[in-house]
């Protein structure tokens, strides 16, 4: 954490980003004990300014600086669309050994774990312009869920500055 322009330990928030400038993927253990956000393989950094931690809480985005970061669920989407699956599946061969009680058993036991997985689970912020994951200790309740609304804005926005670079690149 930074008070007064000097770093104060206060938690450990972690990192995950791909480098902006290599692409890269990197992970930071202590991220607000440093003054900086770095990328060791291309020499990309960044400066993280003062009003950007506060009390072991991002305000926005340590990598990219934007001030849009939405709340989810610490745990792979591949994983959680695996294990729907799963049940899916085994419910579906219960059924169709007409076993209903089986089928419906199934299913429930899967909701339960899932359940447990979504109350067990901490939350994550994620930024909506470069994605980047911030674990800090705990989150401010001003930030929601995903919208959207914003994720679309942040998209059209890239695309336009895409299309402007290869737009002068063609010049």
């Amino acid at each position: 954490m930074i008070r007064g322009g000097q770093r104060e330990k206060v938690g450990r928030m972690q990192l995950q980003f791909a480098c902006p400038k290599c692409g890269r993927q990197h992970f930071v253990e202590d991220a607000e004990a440093s003054p900086r956000v770095s990328c060791a393989d291309c020499g990309w950094y960044r400066e993280v300014a003062a009003e950007s931690v506060q009390q072991d809480n991002p305000r926005r985005c340590l990598v990219c600086g934007c001030d849009d970061l939405w709340r989810q669920k610490d745990f792979p989407q591949h994983v959680g669309l695996a294990f729907v699956v799963v049940g899916a599946v085994l419910s579906t061969i219960a059924w169709a050994y007409v076993r209903p009680l089986w089928a419906i058993g199934i299913l429930m036991a899967f909701a339960l774990v899932d359940l447990l997985l979504f109350v067990l689970m901490p939350d994550v912020l994620v930024c909506y312009r470069c994605r980047s994951r911030h674990r800090p200790g705990r989150i401010a309740e001003h930030f929601g869920q995903f919208n959207l609304e914003t994720a679309e804005r942040y998209r059209q926005q890239q695309r336009r500055l895409e299309q402007a670079a290869r737009a002068s690149a063609d010049r």
